[in-house]
């Protein structure tokens, strides 16, 4: 008896052994299924998550870089219109009283105050503000040619009596302004061409038709004051884009550039400042310019205008005023 209570209790302690031994395998396979229930969870979760992020950041992108595009429109399309505005010659609109005496090329005329034709709407503005006014005009007398609407301002030359004026402007006290953004007076001026005589000129021997020809040879020739050159290349130049995207009008010399006056020349040719003469302007009008700016393809007998537009490089006879 004693030896089967004996061999049944070690059966019974193996017995127990293995069911110990059965459980504790037995949880640590579900502590295994469950680490990896919870890592495999885990790593959806986050390429969840980075996927999310990345759609984040690719719609934070297209939003700056639409707020940057919408910048940069607002700002190109202030600057036009900051340029445009530049470009616009403006008068100042102070009126100031005849204090000078006319010179001789000036009749009473000049004197005159009032328009020949004056509309109801100018007559309510200042006297010198100048209104949009095109026309061709025809001189009637010999006439100065001013760089502002009144006998105060400085004569740039003398226009004589037949010659054709393109006309951009008038003032309520009777001056027109000139395509160069100069001033003439009205009442010296007429609507039809003007028959010029041999004694009309101020040279007896030379018509006013032959005063605005070139001599047939270059170089120290005179005509009224005026210094012929010879035949420049005239080409043409516009705002200057800057390397932020926007539009400069400002010359060499610190003019803002203005259609009809401004040219950019050969500096060791024509000096800053000087004012010089295209005969047969090819903008179409006076002819008169002032050397305001430089650049590098601009060298010996090559004339820069600026203007608005494109235009076709041409040859023309220069003088040099003054």
């Amino acid at each position: 008896m004693k030896f089967v209570d004996s061999t049944l209790k070690d059966k019974l302690t193996r017995d127990r052994i293995r069911m110990g031994v059965s459980i504790f395998a037995v949880v640590v396979l579900n502590i295994l299924v469950l680490i990896g229930v919870y890592t495999l969870l885990d790593s959806k979760s986050r390429a969840e998550r980075a996927r999310r992020n990345a759609q984040a950041d690719v719609l934070l992108e297209a939003m700056e870089s639409a707020s940057l595009e919408t910048e940069q429109t607002t700002t190109v399309e202030q600057t036009v219109e900051t340029q445009s505005t530049d470009l616009v010659p403006i008068v100042a609109s102070n009126s100031e009283t005849d204090v000078s005496e006319p010179s001789g090329e000036e009749t009473e005329q000049e004197q005159a105050t009032e328009p020949a034709v004056q509309t109801e709407a100018e007559a309510t503005q200042d006297p010198n503000t100048v209104v949009e006014y095109y026309a061709v005009v025809y001189a009637s007398s010999d006439i100065n040619l001013r760089t502002g609407p009144g006998t105060d301002y400085d004569v740039v030359r003398v226009i004589h009596v037949g010659e054709q004026i393109d006309v951009t402007g008038r003032t309520g006290s009777g001056w027109l302004r000139t395509y160069s953004g100069n001033f003439i007076l009205e009442a010296n001026t007429s609507g039809e061409p003007v028959a010029t005589t041999t004694a009309a000129t101020t040279t007896p021997q030379t018509t006013a038709a032959a005063t605005t020809q070139a001599p047939s040879s270059g170089g120290g020739a005179s005509i009224d004051g005026m210094t012929y050159y010879g035949t420049c290349h005239i080409t043409y130049y516009g705002p200057q884009l800057r390397s932020d995207g926007t539009y400069s009008t400002t010359t060499a010399t610190g003019t803002t550039c203005s259609e009809g006056r401004t040219v950019a020349a050969d500096w060791s040719i024509f000096p800053s400042g000087t004012t010089i003469y295209i005969a047969n302007d090819p903008l179409g009008g006076d002819g008169y310019y002032t050397v305001e700016d430089m650049g590098p393809g601009v060298n010996g007998a090559h004339i820069d205008i600026f203007a608005e537009g494109s235009h076709t490089p041409t040859d023309c006879e220069v003088y040099i005023v003054g």
